[in-house]
């Protein structure tokens, strides 16, 4: 089986899901000890509760060395190149989320919690795999079973940059706006 690096992406914040993407890489850890676990992404305004919560992760985390926080990068896209497989844990609704389409158009199958925008980005199956909200066991199946079978996992990371190209791509988004624009003009 090829290294693969598992990361997250995005401020650290409880409702960000930084938690249980920790808990399931403890229990992925047996069975792939080769695999990283990567967390990019700081607090973004430094209040108690935030600087609490990093750590919280820092403690979840201590001695374990397959999982390493990164902190605020402005290369994202550049990372994206060395990471195998993309989780975005939210815990709560979040309107969008623009790191899954990154992971899509990087070509990187992308697992995502089954809450708010994820739900009208990917095809669950098809162009990313959703996953139980907060539910770490059900996060460590979907992504053993990335791990494990090679074909699901170019089918997903194909079937990601192809749902990105057709539906998200800078192309598709301003012919949308400029749709938009003709229709509220027009009226």
């Amino acid at each position: 089986m090829k290294e693969f690096k598992v990361a997250i992406i995005g401020q650290i914040a409880r409702w960000k899901g930084q938690d249980v993407f920790i808990k399931a890489a403890k229990l992925l850890h047996p069975k792939y000890p080769e695999i990283k676990f990567l967390l990019i992404g700081d607090v973004l305004f430094e209040k108690e509760e935030e600087l609490q919560f990093k750590n919280h992760l820092l403690d979840l985390a201590k001695d374990c060395d397959y999982i390493e926080f990164l902190g605020h990068r402005e290369n994202v896209l550049e990372l994206l190149k060395d990471i195998d497989i993309l989780v975005h844990a939210s815990v709560r609704e979040e309107p969008f989320g623009r790191v899954i389409i990154e992971g899509m158009a990087s070509k990187i199958p992308v697992i995502a919690a089954k809450i708010g925008g994820p739900l009208e980005i990917i095809e669950d199956g098809i162009s990313g795999i959703l996953y139980e909200p907060g539910n770490v066991r059900n996060l460590v199946s979907k992504l053993n079973g990335l791990i494990e079978d090679e074909h699901l996992y170019k089918s997903i990371a194909s079937g990601g940059n192809k749902r990105f190209l057709e539906k998200f791509s800078l192309k598709k988004t301003v012919s949308k706006v400029e749709e938009c624009i003709g229709i509220v003009s027009k009226k």
